[in-house]
């Protein structure tokens, strides 16, 4: 075997080949294990994940690592000065992702106390997403999907699974063929946290899937086993920008106000609300780990609710 170390000390010697750094950067070490924490103690999406590294990074660098010495005060210090040049739905993010670092800064033992719970709680309303959408509105994008061509089949596909099942753009990017299980007709979904759970296939999920893997022409990639693929180079995986494009894509092609994916999930909460059914069913379906984050996710106006209501107990 041939030696290549006299070589690459000569090169290195001559400075055309960069030193070999015997440590790297503190800052790079400890992201790159709460990166790995992410990965494989939170189970987060890779979105999710460069969002939080981000915030982690630049709480690291402005602190000169000095992660031991951390005290409350400092966190909520750092939080009021963020908030005071930010957004709020910014703020509040960095509030989420910065309460994830504090909690893996704890957790490996760099410090000592749990300075998550110092974190400032901001003001501002929760928006709340409008949920008019209806199933007329549903069978109009339907109808701005071309099904004589490749990616209508596909988009129509993805808005039904979407409208259907209630998923987020991630998981529907996530879904793979191996996925659906056409004998028992039920279909495995990728959550958030790395969850694993099983739905049962609307028949209108599974018509408009077999239409697309049927007649249309996939081109996949060697051992791509994605369900959603690229129609244009570049070929593989759709992304879950790519499915939010879909839905913004023909939202505006049928007159309706662009919307993202989320939006259909919000929609598919407030159509189960109307259809008489529960909020643990809903949660449920929706795989909210809490009847509250259902709540805020089904919108109605408050004469449907009023409606549902039931009657105070010894009220006349």
């Amino acid at each position: 075997m041939a030696n290549f170390s006299v070589p690459i000390a000569y090169l290195r010697e001559i400075g055309v080949v960069p030193e070999v750094s015997s440590q790297s950067d503190p800052v790079t070490q400890i992201l790159e294990r709460y990166r790995r924490y992410l990965v494989t103690e939170r189970g987060l999406v890779a979105s999710s994940i460069s969002v939080n590294l981000r915030v982690a990074e630049v709480f690291c660098r402005k602190r000169d690592l000095r992660l031991e010495e951390l005290s409350a005060a400092e966190v909520t210090a750092y939080i009021v000065a963020i908030s005071t040049r930010s957004s709020i739905g910014w703020s509040k993010k960095t509030v989420s992702a910065l309460a994830s670092f504090l909690r893996f800064l704890h957790a490996v033992g760099v410090t000592a106390q749990p300075l998550a719970a110092a974190l400032p709680k901001l003001a501002g309303h929760r928006r709340t997403v409008p949920c008019e959408l209806d199933e007329s509105d549903f069978a109009r994008l339907l109808g701005g999907c071309d099904c004589s061509r490749d990616v209508g089949l596909r988009d129509c596909a993805i808005l039904t699974v979407l409208w259907r099942l209630g998923l987020r753009r991630a998981e529907v990017a996530g879904l793979r063929v191996d996925d659906i299980d056409w004998r028992r007709g039920e279909i495995t979904i990728r959550g958030k946290g790395n969850r694993h759970e099983l739905l049962p296939i609307p028949i209108d999920v599974g018509d408009a899937i077999v239409r697309y893997l049927h007649d249309g022409h996939r081109r996949v990639p060697p051992g791509c086993r994605a369900l959603f693929v690229q129609v244009r180079a570049p070929e593989g995986a759709m992304s879950p920008d790519g499915v939010g494009d879909v839905v913004a894509r023909v939202s505006r092609r049928v007159g309706l106000p662009a919307m993202s994916a989320h939006r259909l999930r919000h929609g598919t909460a407030t159509q189960l609300v109307r259809n008489g059914a529960s909020w643990p069913e809903i949660a449920q379906v929706m795989r909210h780990r809490t009847v509250a984050v259902t709540a805020s996710y089904a919108t109605v106006d408050p004469a449907l609710t009023s409606e549902l209501a039931r009657p105070w107990p010894g009220a006349l």
